[in-house]
């Protein structure tokens, strides 16, 4: 190989991995995470025991605030904001069953009490209560200050900031929410600037029993767990199907179960985990996740009933491509506690591997020949996409699959094209 034949490689490689850079090629990865996520499934079907993860039994269950137990009395003649007092009730049995700490993830925004006193008197005082030690936080859906719930008089009686927390879940630029921000940061009057735990950080650390921290003025910790995606506040979230996913509960049947007395029920499904309760049935609060391709609905998710039969043909807006952001945040919670959060390489060592293997694909072109050069390159990508899916299977690492494809192609194109050229 001439001299100038190794420029040429090298020019090639490189302009090759910063194409696999540029924003239209580089925000493929999203879609290759969805669809590695898929193929994860099919490959092993049930999640697999990871290094540091405690059990595999999800450490987290949603109650569902649902379309069925709005159908059922005494739902049915109430609007949402008026259910507190069953909520109350169901919370009260959750807590005494022995469940660690419990989240509303959008707390309520109007409050019948200024109507009718006396109304929210079980709520209130099941937040004061929980709250005071520390086993109970509101969820509002806006960041500070621009707060959007909840009421003064639930806010005061939860303890205010001690135990409200912002929901913090931001959708991809493709509209697909992969991501799970840890934190939101504020400054005081002083502009001392501080960090406050998102919902699902704030979850995690109770149970832990230790509060967050950053280690070398970066890097998240929650106990000894270094978080990844922490530099970014963007943690990647391991979606999984099969008994990898969360449990739910209809609120609804819970508040059957509570007037009936089944406490055992409770103690089953509850003792020991996080819960959060949220709304699943509005376009508002559903969301296209990484688990889009799982196709994984509602009916898939619930876990046991205790008193009522389920209502069939209510499928509402659960297309199997969407989910309720309180089961989003349950994900992040089971994440954080099981350190299942999904670790990413930095940008630059993605650049580094992309411009290798673009190097490699110029060799071979110059060297052998375009056509075996060709298959050489499918069989190269089927075997890294194999090896991405035992990865993140096993080691919870997500390796970089659409760049190095990219790069790949347009080093093959462009090498093919130089040494046609050469041969003039």
């Amino acid at each position: 190989m001439r001299w100038f034949d190794g420029v040429a490689a090298l020019v090639i490689a490189v302009l090759a991995a910063c194409l696999a850079a540029l924003p239209p090629f580089d925000e493929l990865k999203g879609p290759a995470f969805d669809l590695l996520l898929r193929a994860r499934q099919e490959v092993y079907g049930e999640p697999l025991p990871s290094r540091g993860r405690r059990t595999l039994t999800p450490p987290v269950a949603v109650v569902a605030l649902d379309q069925e137990t709005a159908l059922r009395p005494p739902f049915d003649r109430l609007p949402l904001e008026l259910w507190t007092p069953q909520i109350a009730e169901v919370m009260r049995h959750v807590l005494d069953a022995g469940a660690l700490v419990v989240a509303q993830q959008e707390a309520f925004a109007a409050s019948a009490e200024s109507a009718v006193a006396g109304y929210d008197a079980d709520y209130l005082a099941l937040l004061k209560s929980a709250g005071a030690q520390g086993r109970l936080v509101l969820g509002r859906r806006a960041p500070a200050p621009d707060r959007l719930g909840p009421t003064p008089a639930h806010a005061a009686a939860v303890g205010a900031d001690r135990n409200v927390r912002h929901v913090a879940l931001y959708l991809d630029a493709d509209g697909v929410l992969r991501h799970a921000a840890l934190y939101e940061s504020s400054r005081d009057s002083s502009g001392t600037l501080s960090l406050k735990p998102s919902l699902a950080l704030e979850l995690a650390a109770r149970v832990i029993g230790e509060r967050p921290h950053l280690l070398n003025g970066s890097e998240l910790m929650l106990g000894r767990y270094a978080i990844p995606g922490s530099d970014d506040n963007a943690m990647l979230l391991n979606f999984q199907g099969g008994d990898g996913g969360i449990p739910m509960f209809s609120l609804g049947d819970l508040y059957a179960c509570a007037q009936a007395g089944d406490d055992g029920f409770f103690r089953k499904h509850f003792d020991d985990r996080v819960v959060i309760f949220g709304r699943t049935d509005l376009p508002r609060v559903r969301r296209i996740t990484a688990a889009r391709f799982l196709d994984l609905h509602n009916a898939d998710r619930y876990a046991a009933r205790c008193r009522l039969a389920a209502i069939d043909g209510l499928a509402g807006y659960d297309d199997g491509r969407s989910a309720p952001e309180a089961l989003v945040t349950a994900t992040a919670v089971r994440d954080l506690l099981q350190r299942t959060v999904v670790k990413t390489l930095p940008a630059v060592t993605v650049l580094i591997v992309c411009a290798l293997l673009a190097l490699a694909a110029v060799w071979a072109v110059l060297r052998i020949s375009p056509f075996l050069t060709g298959i050489g390159i499918v069989v190269f990508l089927a075997g890294w996409g194999y090896l991405g899916v035992v990865m993140l299977a096993r080691e919870t690492w997500l390796m970089p699959l659409a760049q190095p494809a990219v790069a790949l192609a347009a080093a093959f194109a462009a090498a093919w094209l130089y040494k046609a050229v050469r041969r003039l």
